[in-house]
């Protein structure tokens, strides 16, 4: 969170020409391997959209009840989160003094009493000497190592770090991984959100030090009030970087003001939708004690919560743009071509529109069955399409499913971060690719920067052969070769031509369920790889 008015910042990449692009830096090398603390999505409640710094101890444990007695728990939001205005100066040694009239039990002792509940507990900090809300309030700056030792002992499993007071001459970058691995050094399993607002691209570079990051600024300038194109906003630019979204790499739009003053019930609804479908974090940031039952019906709707904790960890593609307002957004789910997808049919116009989604923009063929997610209705199977007429701000939420259509194909990005990637193996722009990024492979003529690329969750519905359409960007001279494994079989040497910008058609023999497709290159070149997409 910020307490200032929200700046709105370039979200896009300037154009820039392959030449350049071939030259850049890697962003970032291969993700660090380390257990998953968040395969899906982190849940729970976070104190700063309705309280600001006004709450009290008996404030976040009045929550902590809350989310047991409204069953919201045992639907997995299980983190409570207190943001801000928690520490007042360091004693001599360094260590953080806690706000005693805030916390008069302790931290320890509130940390517990989460604990006993059968939720965890989250924290706040700052890259800065000083958080958000100012002085005496303390940020982590210099201190990481200190800090994480002191949450690890209290007992946090969350750290949130925003970006308030970034000194001079240092990149939040290097701040946010100072921190990472000062958590990793505690042994404690915390997980560490980045909130920057977006700013030096996380999703970028902090798989494996990170599990979420937000990706733009705050969602609401105001305590306990929200404006619907705020909500819009961070939605739509969260959306820009859905490809980065996998288990234990999460983009976060914000929290989520379901419950505060500003928003018509259809309003808060598509809100929830908005959230869902791109597998945010789910924070709810409203008083839960207070809650009427159209709200908490929003918040504890259980098929509208599997579309965000969906284990493939999809983000969401806007499929169909029809003007007025009238959007299509859609993720596969469990897998890319399994035949399930998410649907949600939105009107951000300002009148009463028809809005339809048509199957071939889903690669789906055939009779499609169609459930609404918010009434928990079957609404039948349609041959070519479902539309239906949606009051202004409002949605729907579908499941959609049918038979995937393979000889359109599906498509496997290559930055993707559920991925593997290993050795030299870098993400980089690219302003010719089709989500802006690539990852480039180093030639094996060095052991050094030897490098690979699996591309992992493969699923196809049945065995036989298929054919891998590699596209990629090739910097080198002449043709060359690139290694080509299927599962665990033997290594394939295919030749790509040497053009600037090309595909390559590989066969592959692939088995019915998860496949894996590993690709590294022969002799000392490089090759940058933008997407595969696999046909029959």
């Amino acid at each position: 969170m910020r307490i200032m008015t929200k700046a709105l910042f370039a979200l896009r990449m300037a154009p820039v020409s392959l030449l350049v692009f071939l030259a850049a830096f890697p962003l970032a090398g291969a993700p660090a391997s380390q257990p998953i603390l968040a395969p899906t999505p982190p849940m729970g409640w976070a104190s700063w959209n309705h309280y600001f710094c006004d709450y009290t101890d008996q404030t976040i444990r009045d929550q902590a009840d809350a989310l047991v007695s409204t069953g919201m728990r045992d639907l997995g939001y299980k983190y409570v989160i207190i943001q801000e205005c928690l520490t007042t100066g360091r004693n001599a040694g360094g260590s953080l003094i806690l706000d005693a009239k805030r916390f008069p039990h302790g931290m320890k002792d509130l940390v517990d009493y989460i604990h006993a509940r059968g939720l965890k507990a989250g924290i706040y900090t700052d890259i800065g000497p000083n958080t958000c809300a100012g002085k005496p309030y303390q940020g982590s700056y210099r201190h990481e190592d200190q800090d994480a030792r002191t949450f690890a002992e209290w007992g946090f499993d969350f750290v949130e770090m925003d970006y308030c007071n970034r000194p001079k001459g240092e990149t939040g970058r290097a701040i946010y991984e100072r921190m990472a691995e000062a958590i990793r050094k505690t042994g404690r399993p915390m997980l560490l959100y980045i909130c920057s607002w977006g700013n030096e691209s996380p999703w970028t570079w902090a798989q494996g030090k990170a599990q979420l990051w937000r990706t733009e600024g705050d969602i609401s300038g105001e305590k306990n009030h929200v404006d619907w194109e705020d909500v819009v906003t961070n939605f739509e630019s969260n959306a820009r970087h859905a490809v980065f979204n996998a288990p234990d790499s999460w983009n976060d739009p914000d929290m989520m003001e379901v419950g505060n003053p500003g928003l018509t019930p259809a309003e808060a609804q598509t809100h929830v939708s908005m959230w869902a479908i791109s597998a945010a974090p789910l924070w709810a940031g409203t008083d839960l004690t207070r809650m009427d039952a159209a709200i908490r019906a929003l918040y504890t709707n259980a098929e509208v919560i599997a579309v965000d904790q969906d284990p493939l960890g999809a983000g969401p593609v806007r499929v169909r743009d029809y003007g007025a307002g009238i959007e299509v957004w859609a993720k596969p789910l469990a897998a890319s071509g399994s035949g399930a997808q998410a649907v949600m049919l939105v009107n951000l116009g300002a009148a009463t529109a028809e809005a339809r989604v048509e199957w071939t923009d889903l690669s789906l063929g055939g009779f499609v069955a169609v459930r609404d997610l918010w009434t928990h209705k079957d609404l039948g199977a349609f041959r070519d399409g479902y539309a239906l007429r949606l009051p202004s701000h409002a949605s729907a939420l579908l499941k959609v499913t049918g038979a995937f259509d393979w000889s359109r194909g599906a498509t496997y990005e290559a930055e993707w971060p559920g991925n593997t990637r290993t050795g030299a193996a870098a993400l980089r722009p690219c302003p010719e690719c089709s989500q802006g990024y690539a990852v480039s492979l180093r030639g094996a003529g060095n052991a050094e920067v030897a490098s690979s690329l699996t591309f992992r969750h493969i699923v196809v519905p049945e065995t036989g052969k298929y054919m891998a359409h590699l596209v990629y960007v090739y910097s080198g001279e002449g043709r060359h070769a690139v290694q080509v494994r299927v599962n665990r079989g033997a290594a394939l040497a295919i030749k790509l031509p040497g053009a600037i910008y090309a595909t390559a058609q590989i066969p592959v023999e692939l088995e019915k369920g998860e496949n894996s497709i590993s690709l590294s290159v022969a002799g000392a070149e490089t090759v940058t790889i933008d997407r595969l997409r696999l046909t029959r």
